[in-house]
This record gives structure tokens, C-alpha cells and sequence, in this order.
């Protein structure tokens, strides 16, 4: 009888063998996810400062033109007959002034400048979409748009009907603390704006009109003032706010008057409002890149400055609401207006401060 050849060993993972190549593989994932991440936000924080460069040559090509820098929030006659010709605030913006400069000469066009920015003639501009403006790494900006504004609440001579808007993820620097005047002459403070970009102009007729800046007021050095840094519209989405075209305070202009990114590990109730118009979160500078922002200064190059940068205690500071009074301390000892730190250096003009390039 024919003996039968040996079955052949058949060849196989045991459980355990299994289980550490398991484990192998979600230790190399474990490993090459930060990675990756880590690449993609790299890309797009060189994104971000490409963007500001961009609109740091606009600037300079601006003021070789004009012989200063854009404005922020200005008045103008209202086209709007119900309002007789009254002066009221036009909210031309920085970087609407600036659009014929970084290549959407396009967009500039559309914009009718003998009127206010928030008249429905001008709604063209407002809804133009501009991605030099997104920072890559600011949440869903790209694209999006106000739709729940109505026109009866804040635009002029227009229908009752939604107007397009979108948003920034960059401001410009208003100065540590910020002035503006509410509509008479009677607000002595308005020189006391420190920044590249404010309020300008009259408030009535008759009034002393504030004028732009010019690049010789930067006593302090260009390569020493901060024009622009972030503005990220995902740390606080609210719609209204941080509108592309408006020079208003929390929309394109914003102040050092809290660190960069306070409000990202601030407790969930927010210090007291210590600004004159918009809250403490809208006109901070702030990204979504860890551990700081991106900061354009007047010499067109950028900088990235550290959450950690030296600056004032901001919670000693407050703001009486009386319009013919100064900011002051609340903290005990503290001065009126307490010492600048490095971070509120950087947006002074004149200052004569002296900032180490190793400081920020």
C-alpha cells in the first residue's frame, strides 16, 4: 500500500504576529500625520506672507503716487436724498484704495468714489472676491459671503434686499490705542492716533480735517512700523464685520492694543470692552498659525511675531465712555496709558522707541 505524501504546511500570520504589524503601521501613521500637517501649514503660511507682500508693494506703489498711505474711515456728503447732503462716514477702506495696485484694477473700476462706500451703486465692489485678501489657513474665508445683512440696516438709498459682501483676513494698524471723531468737532483726541491707517478727514464742515500719513511722518524707521498683520475672520465669524472694503475699526484696521491672538486662550468671557467702536476681538490682530501672526511692515517685508512678544498689560486699561476723556488704569500703580511693550512699539510712527530686531 502506497503511502500518501505529508499535506503541505500551509504559511500564515499568527494573531500576534498580526497585531504588531497593527501596531507598526499606526505608529508610522501616528508619526507621518504631524508631518503632513505640519508641510501643508508651512505652504500656507508662505502663502500668507506672499499675500502681504503683495499688498506691501500696493502700499509703497500707493504712496509713490499719492505722496501718502491709504486712509481708513473717512467722511464724505451722503448721495442719499433723504439725508439732505449731510457729511457722514463713506468707510472707504485701505485695501479698496489699494486694489488698483495689487492687480484688480478691475474691481477699483466699479467703484463710484462720489459716493459712500455703503450705497447700493457701490455693491459691485463690496461683492468682489478677492483671494490676495484669505489667508490660506483662515478657516472657510475663501469664498464666503454676507448674506444676512439687510439693506435697511446698514446700506444707503438701496432696496430692502441682501447686498454681497465678503471678507478680509488682514487689517491695518490702527496704533496702540485708537481716536475717531463722532460727528462734530468738539473730539480733541484725533491727533493722538499713533498708527499708519486711521480716521481721517472732517466729521462736519468747519472742522480741522485729519490728514493721511506720509511716509516721512515714520519717524520711527519703516523697517520699525507695522502697516498690516492678520486679521483671521475664523476666530470670531461674525457677520458684518471684517468686510473687505471697510476702513471701519474691526473690519480692515484694527489695534495692538491686546497681543496678537489674546482672545484664542482668553477665558470664554472676554475682558470689558475697552474700545470705542466694535468690541475687544474685532479690533485685535489674530491667525490661525501656531504661536503667532504675520506682521507687514512699512518697508514691505514680513514678519512673523510671536504670541510671547513684550507687550503692555491690557487689562489694566479702560475706557471711561466719556468722549472727552483718556484711557486709565485700573490696575493698582498703573499710569493713565501704561509703558508700550515691544508689540505696541511696532505700531507707533513717531514713537522714538528703540525696537531690537531681536525682540519680536
Amino acid at each position: 500500500m502506497k503511502i500518501p505524501p505529508p499535506a503541505p504546511r500551509r504559511h500564515g500570520f499568527t494573531l500576534i504576529e498580526l497585531l504588531v504589524v497593527i501596531a507598526i503601521i499606526a505608529v508610522l501613521i501616528a508619526l507621518l500625520l504631524p508631518a503632513v500637517q505640519s508641510a501643508r501649514e508651512a505652504a500656507r503660511r508662505a502663502q500668507c506672507v506672499n499675500n502681504l507682500k503683495q499688498l506691501g508693494l500696493a502700499a509703497h506703489n500707493y504712496v509713490s503716487v499719492n505722496d501718502c498711505f491709504p486712509m481708513g474711515d473717512f467722511y464724505g456728503r451722503s448721495s442719499n436724498p433723504s439725508k439732505n447732503g449731510a457729511f457722514i462716514r463713506q468707510n472707504f477702506g485701505p485695501w479698496t484704495a489699494l486694489s488698483q495696485y495689487y492687480e484688480q484694477g478691475a474691481v477699483f473700476n466699479t467703484l463710484n468714489t462720489s459716493i459712500s462706500i455703503w450705497e447700493a451703486e457701490n455693491s459691485t465692489t463690496t461683492g468682489a472676491g478677492l483671494s490676495v485678501l484669505w489667508c490660506p489657513s483662515d478657516g472657510d474665508i475663501i469664498n464666503q459671503r454676507v448674506n444676512d445683512i439687510k439693506l435697511n440696516d446698514t446700506w444707503d438709498n438701496s432696496p430692502d434686499v441682501a447686498m454681497p459682501a465678503t471678507y478680509a483676513s488682514y487689517a491695518t494698524n490702527l496704533g496702540p490705542l485708537y481716536y475717531y471723531a463722532k460727528g462734530d468737532c468738539s473730539y480733541p483726541f484725533l491727533t493722538n492716533n499713533v498708527g499708519v491707517v486711521y480716521h481721517v478727514g472732517s466729521p462736519a464742515p468747519g472742522c480741522t480735517a485729519i490728514a493721511p500719513v506720509k511716509l516721512a511722518a515714520i519717524t520711527d524707521g519703516t523697517s520699525n512700523t507695522m502697516f498690516a498683520s492678520e486679521h483671521a475672520w475664523s476666530i470670531q465669524k461674525r457677520a458684518g464685520l471684517q468686510l473687505w472694503y471697510s476702513g471701519d475699526s474691526g473690519d480692515t484696521t484694527a489695534t495692538t492694543t491686546f497681543p496678537p491672538n489674546f482672545f484664542k486662550s482668553v477665558p470664554v468671557i472676554p475682558p470689558p470692552n475697552v474700545m470705542q467702536e466694535q468690541g475687544n476681538i474685532e479690533n485685535t490682530f489674530g491667525s490661525r498659525h501656531p504661536g503667532g501672526v504675520n506682521a507687514l511692515l512699512c518697508d514691505g517685508s514680513v514678519r512673523f511675531v510671536k504670541d510671547s512678544i513684550q507687550s503692555w498689560n491690557p487689562l489694566c486699561i479702560v475706557y471711561s465712555g466719556s468722549r472727552t476723556t483718556l484711557y486709565t488704569g485700573k490696575c493698582a500703580g498703573a499710569p493713565a496709558v501704561p509703558p508700550y511693550g515691544v508689540w505696541q512699539a511696532l505700531s507707533t510712527r513717531a514713537g522714538g522707541e528703540v525696537i531690537s530686531a531681536d525682540s519680536y
